[in-house]
C-alpha cells in the first residue's frame, strides 16, 4: 500500500514539477554559493569565480594550526605592517591582510565582547596584551556568564558551557562552511514550502477527484489506508529533503572543499554558547531544516485532512517560515513568545549568536535545542489527529 501511495504522489505532474523545481533551485543556489567568496591575488586583482574559495583557503593555509599567543603576536605584527605600507591597497590586502582576516576577526571578537566590531583595537594591542590574550578571554567569559545568567543555576550553566571551549583555538580557513550555512538555511525554507504543498495533496486529492466515497468504502479505507497516507507523507518529506540537501552539499563542497570542518565556531563568534565546530554547526542547521520540513508536512496534512482542500493547507509553510518573522518584528512587545516560533528552525545563523537560555526548575535549555525538541514533539503529537480527522469523515 505504501508503494502505491508513493507512486500516486510522485506520478502527479504538479508534484513532479515541484520536485524538479527544488532540484533546479539546489543547482542555482550552488552557483550562488560557490561564487560568493571574494579572493584577491598578490597583484591586487579580485575575483569571485568558482575557484575563489579554494584559492582563499590556500591563501590562509600558512596560519592553519594552534593559535598560541606567539602566533597571535605574529598576526598583530603583520596587521600593523600592512597599515604602514604605502603600496597599492588591494595588493597589500591580498598578500598581507587576507591571509589573517579570520584571525583578526577572532581577536577583535574576544577583546570587544560588549561593543561593535572595531578594527582599531588591533592597533592598540601591546605585547603584554597578547601574552595575556587567553586570560582576558577567560575573564570575559566569566563576565558574560554573570551578565546573561539571571539566576545562579543559569550562571553555572553558562560557565560550564564556556569551559567547554578548547584553548588555545585550533584554526583552519572555514569560508566554505560559513557560506554554505547561509545558503542551506534559505534553501531549507524552500524545501519546507514544497514539502508542505506536496503532502497537503495526499489528503486533499481524494476529495478533489471525488474518489473519497470509493476510498472510504474499501476494507481498510478508515484504518490501514489512512495510516499509509500519513507514512507516505513522512517518507516523501524525508526523500525530498535529503535529495535537495545532498545535491546542494555535494556540488558546493565538491567545488569549495571542506577546509575548516573542525574549526570552532568561536573563531567567528567568540562568546557564543553553542560550543561546536563548523561541521557540527552545518549539521545543526541541516537537522533544524529537516524538523522545519517535517512540521510543515504534518501541519499541512492535518489542515488538508480537516478541510478536505489543498488551498489553505499549502499556505501553512509560507506563513510559518516567511510571514511569521515579520509579524514577530512588528509585535516587539511579545519577544519571549516569538523567540520560540518555528522560524528559529530556519534561522539558526542568527540564533547561535544570541545567549538566550530558558530555565524550567533546575534545568537550563538553550534556545535552539529547546525549539528543536518542542517542534519535533509537536510534529509527532499531531500525527494521531491527522488519522482521526481523516478516518472520521462521513461518520456523523
Amino acid at each position: 500500500m505504501l508503494k502505491l501511495e508513493l507512486k500516486r504522489i510522485f506520478s502527479k505532474k504538479i508534484n513532479v514539477f515541484a520536485i524538479g523545481l527544488a532540484l533546479i533551485l539546489a543547482v542555482i543556489f550552488s552557483g550562488f554559493a560557490v561564487t560568493s567568496n571574494r579572493y584577491v591575488d598578490e597583484n591586487g586583482n579580485a575575483s569571485n569565480g568558482i575557484m575563489a574559495t579554494r584559492k582563499l583557503t590556500d591563501n590562509r593555509r600558512a596560519w592553519k594550526g594552534t593559535l598560541t599567543e606567539d602566533e597571535l603576536g605574529k598576526v598583530i605584527e603583520q596587521n600593523k605592517n600592512a597599515v604602514t605600507q604605502s603600496s597599492e591597497e588591494n595588493a597589500i590586502y591580498g598578500t598581507t591582510l587576507q591571509p589573517i582576516d579570520d584571525i583578526r576577526s577572532f581577536i577583535i571578537s574576544v577583546l570587544t565582547p560588549d561593543s561593535e566590531y572595531d578594527e582599531s583595537v588591533l592597533n592598540q594591542i601591546t605585547e603584554e596584551n597578547i601574552q595575556e590574550f587567553y586570560d582576558t578571554y577567560h575573564k570575559n567569559m566569566e563576565k558574560m556568564a554573570e551578565e546573561y545568567g539571571k539566576t545562579s543555576v543559569q550562571k553555572k550553566y553558562l560557565e560550564k558551557k564556556y569551559n567547554e571551549i578548547k584553548l588555545p583555538v585550533e584554526y583552519e580557513s572555514y569560508s566554505s562552511w560559513d557560506t554554505m550555512i547561509m545558503y542551506v538555511e534559505t534553501y531549507s525554507i524552500i524545501l519546507a514550502i514544497i514539502v508542505g504543498f506536496i503532502c497537503a495533496g495526499i489528503f486533499a486529492d481524494d476529495f478533489q477527484t471525488k474518489a473519497d466515497a470509493v476510498f472510504f468504502s474499501t476494507k481498510y479505507g478508515r484504518t490501514k489506508a489512512v495510516k499509509t497516507k500519513i507514512l507516505a507523507g513522512i517518507a516523501t518529506t524525508v526523500m525530498i529533503y535529503c535529495m535537495g540537501i545532498i545535491l546542494l552539499s555535494v556540488i558546493c563542497f565538491g567545488i569549495m572543499g571542506t577546509s575548516g570542518m573542525n574549526t570552532p565556531y568561536q573563531m567567528y563568534q567568540a562568546y557564543s554558547i553553542y560550543i561546536m565546530s563548523y561541521g557540527q554547526y552545518y549539521l545543526l542547521t541541516v537537522v533544524c531544516g529537516f524538523i522545519a520540513s517535517m512540521l510543515a508536512a504534518v501541519v499541512s496534512m492535518l489542515v488538508a485532512a480537516k478541510m478536505h482542500t489543498i488551498s489553505v493547507a499549502v499556505c501553512i509553510p509560507f506563513f510559518l517560515y516567511c510571514l511569521l518573522p515579520f509579524i514577530g518584528r512588528a509585535l516587539s512587545g511579545y519577544t519571549t513568545l516569538f523567540n520560540l516560533i518555528p522560524t528559529i528552525l530556519t534561522n539558526v545563523q542568527a540564533s547561535v549568536k544570541v545567549s538566550l537560555i530558558y530555565q524550567i526548575g533546575n534545568c537550563v535549555f538553550r534556545q535552539i535545542p529547546l525549539v528543536m525538541v518542542m517542534y519535533t514533539v509537536m510534529a509527532i503529537a499531531l500525527l494521531p489527529f491527522i488519522y482521526k480527522s481523516f478516518r472520521r469523515y462521513g461518520n456523523k
